[in-house]
Order: C-alpha cells, then sequence, then structure tokens
C-alpha cells in the first residue's frame, strides 16, 4: 500500500472538523514548499547590502544577571 493509499484510508475515519483542519495544514505545507523553491532559485548577489548593517563594539560581551533573571525592582 503506498503512502497516498494509507492517507486516503485514514481520512475515510476522520469527523469533518478535523478533515478541514487537515486541508488547511495541505495547502499550507504546499504554500511554504512554492515559497521555498521559488526563493530558492533567485541568484545571490554578493555585497548587495554592504554598509547597511553594524555592530555593537560590545556584542560578544557577557550580558548582566539581570538580563537573564530579570529585575527584582
Amino acid at each position: 500500500m503506498t503512502t497516498f493509499e494509507t492517507i486516503v484510508r485514514e481520512l475515510a475515519s476522520v469527523p469533518e472538523p478535523l478533515l478541514l483542519r487537515v486541508l488547511s495544514f495541505i495547502r499550507l505545507v504546499k504554500g511554504s514548499a512554492t515559497l521555498a523553491a521559488d526563493s530558492s532559485r533567485a541568484p545571490r548577489i554578493p555585497g548587495l547590502h554592504k554598509g547597511q548593517v553594524w555592530m555593537s563594539e560590545d556584542f560578544n560581551d557577557s550580558l548582566p544577571d539581570s538580563f537573564w533573571l530579570g529585575d527584582d525592582e
């Protein structure tokens, strides 16, 4: 039995509200796959955003405990 046949057999006993959710999921996944396929074909252009990104001098410094634990004030 193929995967498709197994899915169809399983869906035969699923209530209508759940079928609508499954249909919505299928459409979402198909749309995501289409977007991913389209974007992967676009050529990458080196240096396209040169000078538009910066990083703070203290980027690699440790964060204070208050960042992780929150302020007690």
